[in-house]
């Protein structure tokens, strides 16, 4: 499981000299004495982290929400916190003996790598691309990543955390902190391997937000350790001021009944209790499938986007809905035509795929970089689907109709 591994002793993490003649804080047997103790920032949205602090250190605490979990990985972390120490560079305060296992972590870092594409857009929205070093893989729809990438400016270290994460590179490259999404019991256990054998790891749980302020909240994570927390702040302030100018159009608007729904195999996965019924909702919509004691997840092996659903209770619940936003681009992949029309939504073409903002020829999808980053311009496009006259001339940015190929 993720422990608070010392994978990194104090006095090697912060690299520090004894002695210090530049007139500032005391250096008494290598320990900075003197020091203040740093603000702590209010983490308003996100349940997946919490930062306190004591005499020149913060503490990070991290866990994933156990209800957005499989039952295996949420057993297994649901008393499970991870600790990370943050010290300022050039300083070492003295930890308590609580803390001495964790690993430290000198802010701000000066090189990182991420393995998720969302994180590496929040890294450069906080103006720090030149520390970035990695990134999971080729696939990625921003044209400036994707160009770093291509000419190798930015290795590839494995966009899912398994045995074949290149931790090599991780290693040999000095990279200060490696920010790896850890989903299932299995990202779990190579975590704690890739700290056992130097890696600074840093995991990140914004995948498992129940809200979409939430997942946005996480660029305020990586500022901490980027020593961007100023620009963490007001972008992600100006985050929060637009959802609430935009939810403010529809705060009266009568409800519109609709169901967020894709398929999966031989069945539907439906959005009942996630953030995107939260989106829903704040754009004045109604969840017809909503649950508020439904899980987000399905399966073992941790985060899937949504809980499944028969044919048989798809068509109930759909016909109530007078639209559906799903993931699917297409119809090519779902039940026979018979079946499709005797949904209303499908029927009277009020189906709307979220995939407009792809580049195949990147290997790329926006969904899972700039919409995790900032949800508001989604939020803008499901208002304008279901209330146009409170948003009259929106250009829509991610909504199309759904392509019937039959």
């Amino acid at each position: 499981m993720i422990r608070a591994a010392g994978v990194l002793s104090t006095a090697a993490a912060l690299g520090c000299v004894v002695g210090d003649s530049s007139g500032g804080p005391s250096v008494d047997e290598g320990f900075t004495e003197g020091l203040p103790v740093p603000a702590v920032p209010e983490v308003t949205f996100a349940t997946g982290f919490t930062v306190s602090a004591g005499p020149g250190y913060r503490i990070v605490h991290a866990s994933a929400d156990p209800s957005a979990l499989a039952e295996r990985s949420a057993r297994l972390w649901a008393e499970d916190v991870d600790r990370m120490v943050l010290v300022a560079r050039g300083t070492r305060p003295r930890i308590p003996p609580d803390l001495e296992s964790a690993p430290v972590f000198e802010v701000p870092v000066r090189s990182v790598t991420v393995n998720r594409d969302a994180d590496a857009l929040r890294v450069k929205a906080l103006g720090h691309i030149d520390r970035l070093r990695g990134i999971g893989g080729t696939g990625i729809y921003d044209v400036d990543l994707h160009q770093r990438v291509e000419s190798g400016q930015l290795a590839a270290v494995g966009s899912a955390l398994h045995r074949t994460t290149n931790t090599e590179f991780l290693l040999s490259e000095g990279i200060e902190a490696a920010f790896f999404r850890v989903a299932s019991l299995e990202h779990a256990e190579q975590f704690d391997r890739l700290r056992e054998v130097g890696v600074p790891a840093v995991p990140m749980f914004a995948w498992a937000e129940r809200s979409y302020l939430g997942r946005a909240e996480w660029i305020r994570y990586l500022g901490l350790f980027l020593g961007a927390e100023a620009e963490a702040d007001r972008l992600f302030g100006e985050i929060r001021a637009r959802r609430d100018s935009l939810v403010s159009l529809v705060v009266d608007a009568p409800p519109v009944p609709v169901i967020w729904a894709f398929r999966s195999g031989d069945r539907w996965m439906i959005h009942r209790n996630s953030l995107e019924s939260e989106l829903l909702e704040d754009a004045g919509g109604q969840n017809v499938s909503a649950e508020a004691s439904a899980g987000v997840t399905a399966g073992g092996r941790g985060f899937s986007e949504g809980v499944p659903m028969t044919d048989e209770e798809f068509l109930v619940t759909a016909s109530r809905a007078h639209y559906w936003i799903t993931w699917d681009r297409t119809d090519e992949r779902w039940p026979s035509d018979g079946y499709l029309e005797q949904i209303p939504a499908y029927r009277e073409g009020r189906v709307f795929h979220h995939r407009v903002r792809t580049r195949p020829e990147q290997g790329g999808d926006d969904w899972y970089e700039g919409a995790q980053v900032d949800p508001t311009s989604v939020l803008a496009d499901l208002i304008a689907l279901l209330h146009p006259t409170r948003l009259p001339g929106h250009r829509f940015e991610w909504i199309a109709p759904l392509e019937r190929v039959r």
